[in-house]
């Protein structure tokens, strides 16, 4: 019996990092290990940031969810454990370490400061197998990488979590019908002596290829647990999870040419340190990596630095060929030899989706195919959504009931001001806010997600982004821009994150200035249901400017710029049938995660701006504005009201405008939503250009944004004025 004054085990809670290539299905296989989903969290030392979440444990087990307050440490509990500082002492919070982490949303992603790990004592009964000691394991789902030398800000990610020196083990996602790419990766990180898990992932892919993988020789070879999973059929899930426990060092090793060898031993003996395997960091210091220059500069020293940077350039010196290259060479031959006494391969079955895949890409049967899918999804989302949808609840629902039923409710009421701040038709709190959110915004972006999460998971964007690879390039990009440029019509400020991706900062500068200039879903939402009311011409002039300001933004911008035009090199995934049980929970979570933010902020900007009218606010800005809005966009002095919740978000302004429309005429309502697509981005997606680009760039690109932004509306509304074209 244990005496009620003995010391308590530690608690150490194990910290597993996901990594892989990219479209390896590592999110699918970290979303079924932690049913109760993950939070994003910083990495130690620096602002990037993954997914965490809770290994399940047990037969049938399911974590149970974070703890959402915490007496104490709030959200700024560390990042690998709860702080040394948190008071919790409940059972629940002590095996799920409290840090009361975010929702995810952009400020608390840039904002979040993090706290060196910590061990703690607990009381918790849940032991761990190896040592007795109460533990739980965390799981970091990193972005996808091909080269732990990182070309990109997403491939950062996975060698920032190893360099943090906070890993206890590895569980590498190996995509089953391109093995040998992920082979190269493992041997690159098994060079850092963590243990580890190899996952063959999409088996079922690879067998309709005709592939078959002896996974008792690949153990042999790499001297690691294998796991054999198909994520998305959750096959093969709960044994990956059991091997978790069992990871092993690989033995593995790769050999270099033999100047690099010596080279790199004198290395290892000068970065030697207890936090980070020396052979590991020096090969990153040999491939020219700056972060991990930057890292034994820190850790050990400037004169270790000048040291090792002078052994670099002695390697160097011996070789007519980049070292980066050289050992990126060594890597790949290495696993095409493994991969090779490895895998056999038998005839592919026949498969449609295949011939599919190649027709997408094909100039002529892919753009026919685009084009499918543009009218899908005009008629999906347009006709279905924003009309059929929309016009039922507005006209059932909230018209034929709730705004009535509200408006007996309230009648009681006797401040007239406290009754006009929740129902004015124009600006009260559930009219111009609640409502407008759920009967306008929610519908429509149910609808674009679907369509989205439709066209990601099923392998087509890849296809199209390299059907369009030759237009990109007119732009100074390639067809890997599409995936942030598209990923701006659902979200402005996460697809500005997105360009990190893109290897260089011309780029990235190029493709935000494209970005903030597509509406988001939630903008977009509006827009299909304000021009559905309206001819064709209207529809095809607006999104048809989109366009074209797209086109001549890169294309100027570029020539600026100047620089070297990128080559396209990117993973093409077979194409296949998305299953409905995980379109449908991507969709929701998506869906929701909006409404959770924007609904209050919906009803914060009506209630603002009702305070501002009745103080007599809002008639000074439409005096003051005149000028601009009345003379140069020829547009009515509601439109103020209207610019002024589109500061606040894209898609408030653009309910409001919905609100207004009888308002304005249709030449009017183009040009509105014109400016409003072209005119400064919400706060978020300001705060995040300025967090990436820094304040020159940021400065430079939301500058020339908003100038634009007036000088198309107020083109057009002189055309039409001119031309006598009424859209109507």
């Amino acid at each position: 019996m244990t005496s009620p004054t003995s010391v308590q085990p530690v608690s150490i809670a194990r910290r597993v990092a996901i990594l892989g290539n990219v479209s390896v299905g590592k999110s699918s296989v970290f979303d079924r290990l932690c049913p109760q989903g993950g939070h994003e969290t910083g990495i130690l030392g620096s602002a990037r940031s993954v997914i965490r979440g809770v290994l399940a444990t047990g037969p049938g087990a399911a974590p149970r969810p974070f703890r959402e307050k915490c007496a104490g440490c709030g959200p700024r509990g560390s990042p690998f454990g709860r702080s040394a500082a948190c008071p919790c002492t409940e059972a629940a919070t002590d095996r799920y370490p409290c840090p009361a982490l975010t929702n995810g949303t952009v400020w608390s992603l840039l904002s979040r400061k993090q706290s060196p790990p910590t061990e703690t004592k607990t009381e918790s009964t849940h032991t761990s197998p190896a040592s007795g000691a109460p533990a739980v394991t965390h799981l970091y789902d990193a972005p996808g990488s091909a080269n732990l030398a990182a070309g990109s800000e997403d491939e950062m990610v996975a060698r920032d979590l190893i360099l943090s020196g906070q890993l206890h083990a590895v569980l590498l996602v190996a995509d089953a019908k391109n093995l040998r790419r992920s082979l190269a990766f493992a041997l690159q990180v098994a060079e850092f002596d963590l243990p580890m898990v190899l996952d063959l992932n999409m088996l079922d892919e690879a067998e309709t290829m005709g592939l078959e993988i002896d996974d008792h020789e690949l153990a042999h070879q790499l001297a690691v647990p294998i796991g054999r999973t198909v994520a998305v059929e959750n096959r093969g899930l709960r044994q990956l999870s059991e091997l978790l426990l069992d990871a092993q060092v690989p033995k593995r090793r790769v050999s270099f040419p033999a100047p690099l060898e010596t080279g790199l031993s004198r290395i290892e003996s000068i970065v030697a340190n207890p936090l980070v395997a020396p052979r590991g960091l020096a090969l990153l210091l040999l491939a020219g990596d700056q972060h991990a220059a930057d890292w034994v500069a820190k850790h050990l020293g400037s004169a270790a630095l000048k040291r090792v940077l002078a052994e670099v350039e002695t390697v160097a010196g011996s070789f007519t060929t980049a070292l980066d290259v050289l050992i990126s060479d060594a890597f790949h031959s290495e696993a095409e030899r493994i991969t090779d006494r490895v895998t056999r391969r038998g005839p592919p079955s026949p498969d449609l989706l295949v011939y599919f895949g190649t027709l997408a890409q094909r100039p002529l049967s892919g753009a026919v195919i685009a084009l499918g899918v543009l009218t899908v999804a005009y008629y999906w989302v347009g006709a279905f959504g924003a009309t059929y949808v929309v016009d039922n609840l507005s006209a059932r629902l909230f018209g034929g009931f709730l705004i009535p039923w509200c408006e007996r409710l309230i009648a009681p009421i006797p401040s007239a001001f406290i009754r006009d701040a929740i129902m004015d038709p124009d600006f009260g709190l559930l009219p111009a806010g609640l409502f407008l959110a759920i009967g306008i915004v929610l519908p429509v972006l149910f609808c674009f997600y679907l369509l989205q999460a439709l066209l990601e998971d099923s392998g087509y964007l890849p296809r199209l982004a390299v059907l369009l690879d030759r237009v990109f390039r007119k732009l100074g990009l390639n067809g890997q821009s599409l995936i942030p440029l598209l990923l701006g019509f659902s979200c402005v400020a996460m697809a500005v994150i997105t360009t990190r991706m893109l290897p260089t900062r011309r780029e990235r500068a190029i493709l935000t200035l494209l970005v903030v200039g597509v509406p988001c879903a939630p903008l977009l939402a509006v827009m299909v249901i304000i021009l559905g009311k309206m001819p064709w011409t209207a529809s095809a002039l607006v999104f048809g400017l989109i366009a074209l300001r797209i086109l001549v933004a890169g294309f100027v911008t570029s020539r600026i710029l100047g620089g070297r035009h990128p080559d396209l090199i990117m993973e093409i995934p077979k194409m296949r049938i998305p299953r409905p049980r995980i379109l449908l929970t991507k969709t929701w979570r998506r869906t929701w995660q909006f409404m959770r933010e924007a609904v209050p902020i919906f009803m914060v900007a009506s209630f603002v701006v009702f305070l501002f009218a009745r103080a007599g606010g809002l008639a000074v800005a439409e005096n003051l504005s005149r000028p601009l809005v009345n003379d140069l966009l020829g547009l009515p002095d509601q439109a103020v009201q209207v610019f002024i919740k589109t500061a606040i978000r894209r898609e408030n302004g653009a309910a409001e405008l919905n609100h207004l429309r009888d308002q304005f005429t249709n030449v009017q309502l183009v040009v509105t939503l014109l400016v409003m697509t072209f005119l400064m981005p919400c706060l978020n997606t300001a705060i995040v250009i300025f967090k990436e680009r820094g304040l020159k760039t940021a400065s430079a690109i939301l500058g020339t944004v908003v100038v634009s932004a007036f000088a198309i509306g107020a083109a057009v509304n002189l055309v039409c004025r001119i031309a006598g074209i009424t859209l109507s």
